[in-house]
């Protein structure tokens, strides 16, 4: 194969949105047959410097290039027609179209208007065995594995005669041996086909397994970049955690003094109850040794009363945690204990009626019907409260239903269709509908994502107000420091699919303590 383009690049780029400056000044380069990792904490720009690279959104200033020509790249197509292809942690194949439909989706083959399904299936098999896929083209993606559904989803990308490929957190949901395939596969396409390859990954052990060069940002900032041969992966994680004035003066949070690298850290069962007076500490959920396809050796104690917040990298097992205890994925091993009596997730029904209810990170996807209004998608999970021999008291069903909303401060038309809401008004909804749930066990998986910091800290204040007044337990997953140590009375680490039980105190962490806690993990 002829590579036609050479290096791409981005020069001094910024983007921000309102008042966060996620990217300031940042330039990179992708050369040809080269693998360039790109490692960060959460929300260190590195996401957003690949949707400036693919054309998804453009800088505020700086430039893009293609081997020094300008680039005006004003969607992902246009990026694809100059070679630049990405590949996102959300996968975008389509599930109920074949591997080979997939492969040709925009590019059919056709002959006198007619589709030619057994040329495209015959190219598919040729493509996907030049890299050791055996994969039935005609089978429908649904049917595939994560694995293979990742793979295919690079090799699509390689099918539109990729020059550059972008992939964002590629490995995130793949087990080890899935890990080493997909890595292999990357490596060999950037030797063989002399594809330049920008690699978006926390897991810096996968970037120096298969990267030429690695870039550390920080808050927007590139803070390191050089080859990997030269530049030691202890150095990466120091500088992506930063020093504790740094974190401090990067997200102004608290102003208590460093305590170095010693935390409160607790052993699961040795929780203290609060003071004499306070809310009820009783058990509301115990998890010994949980294991399901994405966690292994997994142990938690959620308390009535109090929030225990969960904080990891991305593929830490964080959200897998709460889909398998609402039974979304399954449990292979290990016991779990609720409100004293064994429980097994068996699905979301069964969760319901077990008293839990389960807020998703994807809201749009997972949390709510676009088309329903806001009173519709906040009676849905307790449409049977309001049935009684077979008929519906819908009418008490919507008032209860406004009752909840109003309760959370909705703004907005409550009989109009739900996607008319701005983003923090429809996560409001939600928290309503799980309110409306009265439920004793409350798992909210990134609760503020995608609201702006008016909303964000609304949210976060009807959240310890529900636990505390109710006297439920809440289980908070967020990939922000500051929202962990502001919502959480107790904080417990992810890493790698796994939670030993340790449980720290807020008062006792600061932001960086949490990144040096998960990235110090990761190194080791």
């Amino acid at each position: 194969m002829t590579v036609i383009n050479q290096a791409l690049e981005a020069h001094a780029v910024s983007k921000r949105y309102g008042h966060t400056q996620a990217l300031d000044a940042v330039s990179v380069t992708i050369t040809a047959g080269e693998i360039h990792g790109l490692v960060g904490h959460n929300g260190a720009g590195k996401s957003t410097l690949l949707r400036l690279l693919s054309g998804a959104e453009r800088p505020d200033s700086g430039k893009l290039t293609i081997d020094g020509r300008r680039l005006e790249l004003g969607s992902p197509r246009e990026a694809n027609l100059l070679g630049i292809s990405s590949v996102y942690q959300e996968l975008s194949l389509v599930d109920e179209l074949t591997v080979a439909q997939n492969l040709f989706l925009g590019r059919e083959l056709r002959r006198a208007g007619r589709l030619q399904l057994g040329e495209m299936d015959r190219q598919t098999a040729t493509f996907l065995g030049e890299y050791g896929l055996e994969v039935d083209p005609t089978a429908k993606v649904r049917t595939l594995t994560v694995a293979q559904r990742q793979l295919i989803e690079v090799i699509a990308a390689l099918h539109r005669n990729a020059s550059f490929l972008l992939l964002d957190e590629p490995t995130s949901a793949l087990e080890a041996t899935q890990v080493e395939e997909l890595l292999a596969t990357i490596r060999r396409v950037a030797d063989e086909r002399g594809v330049g390859v920008l690699l978006v990954n926390h897991k810096v052990d996968e970037v120096y397994s298969v990267a030429d060069r690695v870039t550390a940002l920080r808050n927007g900032r590139i803070v390191l970049s050089g080859p990997t041969a030269l530049v030691g992966r202890e150095d990466v994680i120091g500088v992506i955690v930063g020093s504790e004035a740094d974190v401090e003066a990067d997200t102004g949070f608290r102003e208590a003094a460093f305590r170095g690298a010693t935390f409160s850290a607790t052993p699961l069962d040795e929780v203290a109850a609060p003071p004499a007076g306070g809310p009820a500490t009783g058990i509301a959920l115990e998890v010994r040794d949980l294991a399901s396809p994405n966690l292994r050796g997994v142990s938690i104690t959620a308390r009535t009363g109090r929030v225990l917040g969960i904080y990891g990298l991305v593929g830490s097992g964080r959200t897998n945690l709460l889909r398998t205890l609402y039974g979304v994925e399954e449990q292979t091993g290990g016991q779990i204990s609720l409100f004293g009596r064994p429980y097994r997730p068996t699905g979301c029904a069964a969760a319901i009626e077990a008293g839990i209810a389960y807020l998703a990170e994807e809201r749009k996807s997972d949390g709510f019907v676009p088309k329903f209004t806001p009173i519709a998608n906040t009676t849905l999970p307790v449409l049977p409260r309001y049935s009684r021999l077979g008929v519906l008291s819908l009418g008490r069903a919507v008032a209860d239903a406004r009752r909840s909303l109003n309760a959370v401060d909705v703004r907005g038309d409550l009989d109009a269709p739900m996607e008319d809401l701005s983003g923090g008004n429809q996560q409001k909804v939600l928290f309503g509908r799980v309110m409306l749930q009265r439920p004793r066990l409350l798992l909210l998986d990134e609760p503020t994502k995608g609201v702006d910091i008016g909303a964000k800290r609304e949210i976060q204040d009807m959240i310890r107000s529900f636990v505390a007044e109710s006297e439920i337990a809440a289980i908070v997953v967020s990939s922000e420091e500051e929202e962990i140590l502001r919502v959480s009375d107790d904080v417990a680490v992810f890493l790698r699919g796994t939670c030993d039980g340790t449980v720290y105190a807020p008062a006792d962490l600061q932001p960086g303590d949490l990144r040096r806690l998960a990235w110090t993990a990761v190194a080791s």
